[in-house]
């Protein structure tokens, strides 16, 4: 298996950061999000940053740093989401 080139890995951290933008604004709506497939774009993606010569990882740190924060962020959203979940009172029929 080849390794991507940077282009590519450059647009899987891009289609991934725009993917976290949209989940986290579903989730502030109140609504799921599928997100079956993404621990594995995640990890591989992580294996092409990590075997990547250094030139390439400097390429790639600032869409990382990104990638990052997105998905602190949607986690946080997550969180919020489950919270107010839990405290909010069951309506039983």
């Amino acid at each position: 298996m080849t390794s991507p080139s940077p282009q590519e890995t450059l647009a899987e951290l891009n289609e991934l950061s725009q993917f976290f933008i949209t989940a986290e604004a579903t989730i502030k709506k109140g609504q799921e999000v599928d997100m079956s497939g993404i621990d594995d774009r995640v990890t591989t993606l992580c294996l092409t940053v990590q075997t990547a010569i250094p030139e390439q990882q400097k390429l790639y740190l600032p869409e990382l740093n990104i990638l990052l924060n997105l998905l602190n962020s949607c986690e946080l959203a997550i969180r919020v989401m489950q919270s107010t979940q839990e405290s909010s009172p069951q309506q039983t029929e």
